[in-house]
């Protein structure tokens, strides 16, 4: 058999792991359809706004009754807005239509279960960014653990709330995978402009998707600097047309390019006027940092395979076998750390009734490495805390992922 056989075999194995991977992904949380409910509801009618009239703003949706509008929305002016991050609702736009096209009910009809619409939007939206970050997850796993390196991709998904996110109309999957999309052009070959370039898009991207990415991006700014110093400029140029963009929305709706929605809204106590921007946070809660580790939706209780990553990831950084090794663990374990100070600082360090810390998602996919790394030195207590994590966030995902503690 010639190299180039082999190679082109090689590559077509590689390839198929990965599309089953990806399916795999689609055929566990595709089918599944959660209640219609505030944070979908505040996505989805944007989204339905822009198509269906033509407007960012949701007053109508706000309006109707029985209501098809919670508590997630911002009022500025007399009008009702999204507060939520607007690339995801504008990406939805052609599958919200198709939708539409098909005979699809309008988003002014109130239905909280077997909504085929959320469902089918959700499936663009959620779940196959879940299954595309699985594939990106695998690969960059697969450069540093090769044998593992499935294995671990699959028990982080599967163990951590990236599993039952990836069935909800949320945000932080879609900003999941643009981050880590950068982060993985980064990690290649940091010294191509052109990935430079695209690696500041993706991140631009992701805070567009996801207000809290933009923790990751600062990392990513830093890792960048590190490795490439006077080369971040690339870096910086590739996120201004998600910063244009995200300027103008902001502009369009609340009155200034640097207005954050959540300045206009209290969640509960929607209010007409804008509130400080450290407003949003609770200040510093010790509380919280335990809480995250030691509480039933924390990850020693929750997920442990969390901790597991974590491990692995301290393993690296102290016997890698290359710099560039190292440098992955480190900017891995930074992303952790940063994303962690947001539910440290936040009211609600879960982010609602979510099975675990829903704001720091993104950090999870960089955990996928240390789980490799685990798997080849405590194998013992990886399948332990692989099959524990498993089960949960099984549990947590084909039941009720947002179910309050009243209930």
């Amino acid at each position: 058999m010639s190299a180039l056989t082999h190679g082109s075999l090689w590559q077509w194995k590689r390839l198929r792991v990965e599309l089953l991977l990806a399916l795999f992904v689609i055929v566990l949380a595709g089918p599944v359809v959660h209640e219609y409910r505030a944070q979908q509801a505040s996505r989805y009618v944007l989204t339905a706004a822009m198509w269906d009239h033509g407007t960012i703003r949701i007053d109508r949706y706000a309006a109707v009754d029985p209501p098809v509008l919670g508590i997630d929305r911002a009022v500025r002016d007399g009008h009702t807005y999204s507060d939520k991050a607007p690339l995801q609702p504008v990406l939805a736009i052609p599958f919200y239509a198709l939708y539409r096209v098909a005979g699809g009910e309008p988003a002014t009809e109130a239905r909280y279960d077997e909504h085929l619409g959320l469902w089918w939007v959700t499936l663009w939206m959620a779940t196959i960014p879940a299954a595309a970050l699985a594939v990106l997850t695998y690969r960059l796993t697969r450069r540093f653990a090769p044998e593992p390196s499935l294995r671990a991709t699959v028990a982080m998904f599967l163990g951590s709330i990236l599993f039952p996110f990836s069935m909800l109309l949320f945000g932080h999957v879609m900003g999941a995978l643009l981050l880590f999309s950068a982060f993985a052009l980064l990690a290649g070959d940091p010294h191509s402009t052109g990935r430079l370039v695209a690696a500041g898009m993706f991140a631009g991207a992701a805070v567009a998707a996801e207000y809290t990415a933009a923790v990751g991006v600062i990392v990513l700014m830093g890792y960048a600097g590190w490795r490439l110093r006077g080369r971040v400029g690339w870096f910086l140029l590739g996120g201004l047309p998600a910063a244009a963009g995200l300027a103008w929305y902001h502009w369009a709706a609340f009155g200034t390019p640097l207005t954050h929605p959540y300045r206009f809204s209290a969640f509960n106590d929607v209010t007409t006027e804008a509130r400080g921007f450290f407003d949003i946070f609770s200040g510093l809660r010790a509380q919280h940092l335990v809480d995250l580790f030691f509480d039933g939706r924390g990850f020693l209780m929750a997920s442990p395979i969390v901790i597991l990553g974590l491990s692995g990831l301290v393993m690296i950084m102290r016997r890698g076998s290359s710099h560039e090794v190292r440098a992955v663990a480190i900017t891995s374990l930074v992303m952790f750390g940063a994303f962690l100070l947001i539910p440290v600082f936040w009211a609600n360090p879960w982010g609602g009734d979510s099975p675990g810390p829903r704001y720091m998602l993104p950090a999870f996919a960089f955990l996928a490495i240390g789980v490799a790394a685990a798997w080849q030195r405590i194998a013992l207590w990886a399948r332990a805390a692989t099959a524990y994590s498993v089960l949960v966030m099984a549990a947590a995902s084909f039941t009720d992922p947002l179910l309050s503690d009243e209930a």
